[in-house]
């Protein structure tokens, strides 16, 4: 096949392209059947249901048909659980990394992610880019966070391959984001973050899950913006562009043959250092596979333009083109093209799995004797939820706890969002029992603040953390605190459930809490 492809035709294998809204662009439509595109992404502004998204999926596979490989397209979503799911209407929504870390359970784990890997096959996805298997060891990681299975690499390694090994009965399985961003205080969508340890230390922490993952044969591995200097001399270089990185340590060192994908080339760690165009060139040199643009119609042609040049003016070589070519057309052929029905998406069975897991994984983390709830009056405070990063794209269908307290009997049950402090104190103080709902309050210091001033005014306060269990650091004195690792309407119906005795906490903490 690919000794017939003209170059054009080879390039376009290379890239993934994401697009705006629920249809196919006009822009998308040519550059599959005239420019050969190898896949397409998927976010929330393209995913309306699941009837929709399965359509849409058609449509691109038909278009497929009509390109000069004939070959099928890569359909990625970055559908981890927790706060990272573009799918979240209609599907089973899994928790977050650091919930599956919290029940223990990597057959728990494997067994949901089977599901969920059923269900976007379903509608059409063929390839999630999921599990991340950063070790997170750093308490104000402000990107991965719950979307880790925590802190020790070992156990992070058997999650993440439990995880591949139940998403690729279905799909193509991502581990990422190597090699590693477990450990950075910077956002690499908002720059370029630098990662210091010796050689030594990443043998030890970061790269232990990676090689889990080459070892369970995971399809692709998704790279970092991260710069490393014990891999890499060449100072401000991330990874996803370093041929030491990609080549010398990802395929020859630890024997990696499948897809090496890159993270969105658009991200500023890339754009606003090498520039996406020149970064897209710079990452097939350094060993790449499939260059992902998620945005700009330009940018995505400028960047297919750049690396037909390379080829044609010697600075890369074709048989270079050609070697990726190849690992694209196998992980192809690996692939399931045949739809399950869309009857099983958020079946019964597929959410009684997922609760099982949440129910494992939701822990009380300390209780001096406030649970469970009794039938005096509860305030729950509950701030709006809003996306903490750019990963998290827009979080849609989330849940509330007061909502899921009264679903499951608490009759006097108050909620306030997110007034002014003042107004939170004054009211909090009429009522016997007071809930505050947290997320990730040791990065927000106002929210913090309002813990302590609660604590003053309701000893008996209940915190529940629906992010990282980190936040503890930010008011220690907390006597009641339950660790929910998510905030979606079926984790706060298992946490609803735990704070009134119906069920028992059987999590524990995957993350070391000072």
């Amino acid at each position: 096949m690919g000794k017939t492809l003209s170059l054009e035709a080879k390039v376009g294998q290379l890239l993934m392209f994401g697009f705006a809204g629920p249809t196919v662009s006009p822009h998308i439509r040519e550059f599959i059947v005239k420019h050969n595109l190898g896949g397409v992404i998927h976010f929330a502004r393209n995913v309306e249901n699941p009837t929709q998204l399965a359509q849409l999926n058609q449509e691109f596979q038909r278009l497929a048909k009509q390109s000069p490989s004939g070959m099928g397209l890569l359909i990625a979503v970055d559908q981890e659980g927790g706060t990272v799911a573009r799918l979240t209407k209609g599907v089973t929504v899994l928790p977050s990394a650091m919930a599956f870390g919290a029940t223990g359970s990597t057959e728990i784990t494997e067994q949901a992610c089977e599901t969920a890997g059923r269900e976007l096959l379903a509608t059409g996805i063929n390839m999630n880019l999921a599990p991340v298997v950063d070790v997170n060891n750093n308490p104000l990681n402000p990107v991965i966070g719950v979307r880790s299975f925590g802190e020790n690499p070992a156990d992070v390694a058997g999650f993440g391959a439990a995880a591949i090994r139940g998403y690729q009965k279905h799909v193509a399985a991502v581990a990422k984001h190597f090699p590693g961003h477990g450990d950075t205080d910077l956002d690499s969508h908002l720059a370029l973050p630098v990662i210091k340890h010796s050689r030594a230390r990443l043998d030890e922490v970061e790269l232990v899950p990676f090689k889990e993952a080459i070892a369970q044969g995971v399809m692709g591995i998704m790279t970092a913006h991260v710069v490393f200097p014990a891999i890499e001399s060449t100072p401000g270089l991330p990874s996803t562009l370093s041929y030491q990185v990609l080549t010398k340590l990802l395929r020859e060192e630890l024997g990696y043959d499948g897809l090496i994908m890159t993270d969105c080339m658009e991200m500023a760690a890339i754009k606003e250092t090498y520039g996406t165009v020149e970064a897209a060139v710079m990452a097939i040199e350094a060993g790449a596979d499939m260059v992902l643009i998620s945005q700009t119609e330009e940018l995505q042609t400028q960047a297919f333009e750049a690396l037909v040049s390379a080829v044609k003016t010697g600075r890369i070589s074709e048989e270079r083109i050609d070697q990726s070519l190849e690992r694209v057309l196998k992980a192809k052929e690996r692939l399931k093209w045949e739809q399950p029905s869309l009857n099983i998406v958020g079946s019964p069975e597929h959410i009684e799995v997922v609760r099982g897991a949440i129910q494992k994984s939701i822990t009380v983390v300390r209780d001096d004797d406030n649970l469970p709830l009794g039938n005096e009056r509860v305030l729950v405070i509950e701030p709006a939820k809003k996306a903490a990063n750019i990963a998290e794209d827009v979080l849609m269908n989330m849940g509330t706890l007061s909502l899921a307290l009264r679903a499951h009997g608490l009759v006097h049950v108050d909620e306030i969002g997110a007034e002014e402090h003042d107004a939170i104190l004054a009211k909090a103080e009429e009522y016997g029992k007071v809930i505050i709902v947290t997320s990730d309050a040791h990065r927000n210091p106002s929210q913090a603040e309002l813990v302590r001033n609660l604590m003053e005014r309701c000893p008996s306060l209940i915190v529940v953390g629906s992010r990282t269990p980190y936040e503890l650091s930010a008011f220690p004195e907390v006597t009641t605190y339950v660790a929910a690792y998510g905030s979606r309407p079926l984790v706060w119906d298992e946490v609803a459930k735990v704070l009134l005795g119906k069920t028992k906490a059987l999590g524990k903490v995957p993350v070391s809490v000072e």
